[in-house]
């Protein structure tokens, strides 16, 4: 404890030293920063695991959808087997970059622009393909449940209320029925 007191304080004011505050301090700073540095090697042939894939067409969103809410309501209680069609608004629309350009020019009062709109375009080994920047799927529209027990009120209820929380939909577009027996 003593050695402590003897490197924070001078001994002839009793203060703390100024030095080794301000070194301290501005080590902490620097570790902030280096904290946000990402230092992994960006790889260029990345390929996204089973889990991290995007859907790429309306039929494999509609599929991902309906695999995902036939399990999560298979798993309540009385439901029994679960099967489950989802009734999509649309199809899937993709946003691609663009580079814009625009130039205007002056001459005898009269003003001319031109605006030109470029797809940016990325080189890969499969050819040349343009830059999706978003992948927008359409909406839920309609929700047909069929179980086992689609034939109580109770579970009808929860099935009805979980479908909708899941997919953000009214509860007035989904359906539950009892799978035939």
């Amino acid at each position: 404890m003593q050695k402590l007191k003897t490197v924070l304080f001078d001994k002839n004011s009793g203060k703390l030293k100024t030095n080794l505050i301000v070194a301290a301090g501005i080590l902490g700073i620097l570790l902030i920063f280096l904290s946000g540095i990402d230092f992994e090697k960006d790889d260029e042939s990345y390929t996204p695991t089973a889990g991290e894939t995007a859907c790429t067409s309306t039929e494999e969103y509609r599929d991902m959808l309906e695999a995902d809410l036939e399990k999560m309501l298979s798993s309540i209680y009385g439901a029994g087997r679960v099967d489950v069609m989802i009734s999509l608004d649309g199809t899937t629309e993709y946003v691609y970059a663009q580079q814009v350009q625009s130039s205007s020019d002056v001459a005898n009062g009269e003003t001319a622009s031109e605006y030109r709109n470029e797809l940016v375009l990325l080189d890969t080994d499969k050819g040349t393909t343009a830059l999706v920047t978003k992948v927008l799927h359409p909406r839920v529209s309609g929700v047909l449940i069929v179980c086992d027990g689609g034939g109580d009120i109770v579970l009808t209820e929860k099935l009805i209320n979980s479908a909708a929380a899941a997919l953000g939909i009214s509860t007035a577009n989904i359906c539950v029925a009892q799978k035939a027996k």
